[in-house]
């Protein structure tokens, strides 16, 4: 191992030699070698068995990554139990002591996929009504072993969670898991904590083989695996964390910025901070410091840049009046500096933001990829409304009937399709001209045309639309009609609402591409097109990604648009007005900042033109907090007149276009 590569804060982290230390690693200083490094010297210099050494990732590839290094530097095929995830990790562990859980050593561990089929067992047994999905069950579940809540525990399970009859149903899916010798990947961990903190001879003689524990994203743990780990230490406390409390972007899904921040004090230990950054340029990192130095809520460090081969350039700010505009900038500018050596990255907070930028990245001919989740006109909730106005265009559309005959939830069952469909086969029939003939024969039971007729009488009256109105509020009476939004909006588990207030931000850009089009045939063939002209992947493709999905990551070009109020920091953190969300969206503009190696571009729009409305916006408040001297604007506001100007940047929402307005007039006049 070379200690002569390291630098000197590095080197005093990888040298400590015993006792909790947290290495509080800023991005771009090397947190990763720091890890591996400080695994080679526990081995080499302090001569511990690397068997005895715990190091946790949060993927299989940082794990990979750490194995592969030392490896290379031990020169010897490390092929450890304790090197991986959390899951990967405790999995073994469990297999171990299964049988104190009730459960065998040779226990399967269920995918997403056999998970809700299970659940949708449970609930038919409990006879629960299915209005509300077996996703939302299955995270408000994984919510509550996060939270380390057993199945038994019904109080703490009512306190926590608002879903009807969670608790029975909580309690049946853990006693089906153990009949079928299972486990999800909440109970690997769960139970693995159950055996720790319940058979104090194994938790003994594990923290007393146990020497080391590393924790990579120490930052991104929840209170589970924080509380799992700490089971496992013994007197010598070796406890070795490498994160950055300026980084923990993961609230929403669990993790704990408080085991990052009381560290220090709950192990009266010292920290060792990273500041050299290897990364980016000085005006990204001055940028980056002046915005995080507003949150009160961290441990705090200001980053150096130290890696002479970036060169300097100045940050360029760019206000437009529109999204349309911003979209296209992005891509004209992307266009001019493309090439197959250097990586461009387009970081959005949300993904309907996507929808813009990627129809003109396709205009510009520019090969590009979406990081993190599908393409915008590839995601659920896009398909399933885009599928209400195949079939009412085309009412032959079999594909289309089926994926929305029970969505949004009508009561109709397996056995109810089946009828419909045989009907269409023996007759020669569409699936809906199959359930139109049997509802108008009075072929069917009263309870199902009860809850067909008003599915017919929905699909008619859009195609009954399609030419008397715009595309635009098409899209609109479709979605508020068929009472899609109204599911999303109804949701009360906690992830899901974070999960479904993205969903109806998509649908309301949804509207926007609509009302680009003149009728409905050229739009569809447009979905068509972009969605087969992006199956081939360019090697060097622009990345185009959510701020989450791009933590960890680095690009030569960085492009962030939307930065104004109510994008980011998002309407969520405004509505919640409070500090710890506000922050949580600080650290988000941080990670975002920090991914740019030396060309950074910052943009907002003045106005998005959203669902019907024309809302005109503020510059987000992290603009205003970048005090870096680099920073240039340039304004494409600029020559429009004081007046004009002056209700760019107002928030009166008085002033808005008469989209909404519209909007309620056309709902009205064919309401039923």
């Amino acid at each position: 191992m070379d200690l002569h590569l390291l630098n000197k804060e590095q080197k005093i982290a990888v040298e400590h030699q015993k006792g909790p230390l947290l290495v509080l690693s800023g991005a771009g200083t090397g947190k990763t070698r720091v890890l591996t490094s400080r695994f080679v010297y526990i081995v080499k210099n302090l001569k511990f068995d690397f068997n005895r050494i715990i190091a946790v990732t949060f993927t299989n590839k940082a794990a990979n990554e750490i194995k592969e290094r030392v490896n290379k530097t031990l020169k010897h095929n490390i092929e450890s139990p304790w090197i991986g995830t959390f899951h990967s990790i405790f999995a073994k562990f469990l297999r171990k002591h299964a049988h104190h859980v009730s459960l065998k050593s040779n226990f399967n561990i269920l995918d997403s996929e056999d998970q809700k089929k299970l659940i949708k067992q449970v609930l038919e047994y409990c006879k629960i009504d299915k209005e509300v999905s077996e996703s939302i069950y299955l995270n408000d579940i994984q919510n509550l072993k996060d939270e380390k809540i057993f199945s038994h525990d019904k109080s703490k399970i009512l306190k926590y969670s608002s879903l009807e009859n969670i608790d029975e149903i909580y309690n049946v899916y853990q006693q089906r898991l153990i009949e079928i010798n299972a486990v999800d990947f909440g109970d690997i961990l769960l139970h693995s904590y159950f055996i720790l903190t319940n058979h104090k001879d194994i938790k003994e003689n594990h923290s007393n083989f146990i020497q080391h524990i590393l924790i990579d994203e120490f930052q991104d743990t929840n209170l589970l695996q924080y509380d799992l780990i700490k089971l496992l230490l013994n007197d010598n406390q070796n406890l070795f964390c490498v994160g950055d409390d300026d980084q923990s972007i993961y609230a929403w899904r669990g993790a704990k910025i408080e085991n990052i921040i009381n560290f220090p004090n709950e192990f009266n230990c010292e920290v060792v901070r990273l500041t050299k950054n290897y990364r980016s340029n000085n005006a990204i990192l001055e940028a980056a410091s002046s915005v995080i130095s507003n949150n009160k809520n961290r441990l705090g460090k200001n980053l150096e840049s130290f890696n002479n081969e970036i060169p300097e350039q100045k940050i360029n700010f760019k206000s437009f009046y529109s999204q349309e505009e911003e979209s296209l900038w992005v891509a004209d500018n992307i266009s001019r500096k493309y090439n197959d050596q250097e990586t461009f990255g387009i970081l959005v907070r949300l993904t309907a933001q996507m929808r813009s930028i990627e129809d003109k990245l396709i205009k510009y001919a520019l090969p590009y990829e979406i990081i993190g989740g599908p393409r915008f006109f590839e995601r659920k909730e896009i398909k399933d409304v885009l599928s209400y106005l195949k079939l009412a265009n085309s009412q032959s559309d079999d594909l289309s009937f089926e994926r929305i005959i029970n969505l949004p939830r009508r009561g109709i069952g397996e056995q109810s399709i089946k009828i419909v469909i045989d009907h269409s086969r023996s007759n020669n029939l569409s699936f809906f001209e199959s359930l139109k003939d049997l509802a108008q024969s009075n072929k069917l039971s009263p309870s199902l045309i009860s809850k067909t007729q008003p599915f017919i009488d929905l699909i008619n009256k859009i195609s009954d639309l399609i030419n008397k109105t715009s595309l635009e509020d098409l899209g609109i009476f479709v979605i508020e009609e068929s009472g899609y939004l109204k599911m999303l909006e109804n949701e009360k588990n906690k992830l899901k609402q974070i999960e479904n207030e993205s969903r109806i931000d998509n649908l309301k850009e949804l509207v926007n591409a609509l009302s680009e089009f003149e009728n409905l045939d050229e739009f569809l063939e447009h979905v068509g097109l972009v969605n087969e002209n992006q199956k081939k992947i360019h090697q060097n493709s622009i990345k185009l990604m959510t701020l989450h999905a791009a933590k960890g990551l680095e690009f030569d070009h960085v492009y962030l648009p939307g930065w104004e109020e109510g994008i980011f920091p998002s309407s969520r953190a405004l509505e919640q007005n409070s500090n710890k969300s506000l922050e949580e969206e600080r650290r988000l503009a941080y990670v975002g900042i920090t991914r740019a190696k030396y060309d950074l571009n910052l943009s907002y729009a003045s106005s998005r033109y959203t669902y019907g409305i024309n809302n005109y916006s503020l510059p987000s408040r992290f603009l205003s907090e970048i005090k870096s001297i680099n920073l240039e604007e340039t304004s494409y506001i600029k020559n429009q007149s004081d007046t004009n100007k002056s209700k760019l940047l107002s928030s009166d929402n008085t002033a808005l276009s008469p989209g909404k307005k519209r909007m309620i007039e056309f709902l009205n006049k064919h309401k039923k």
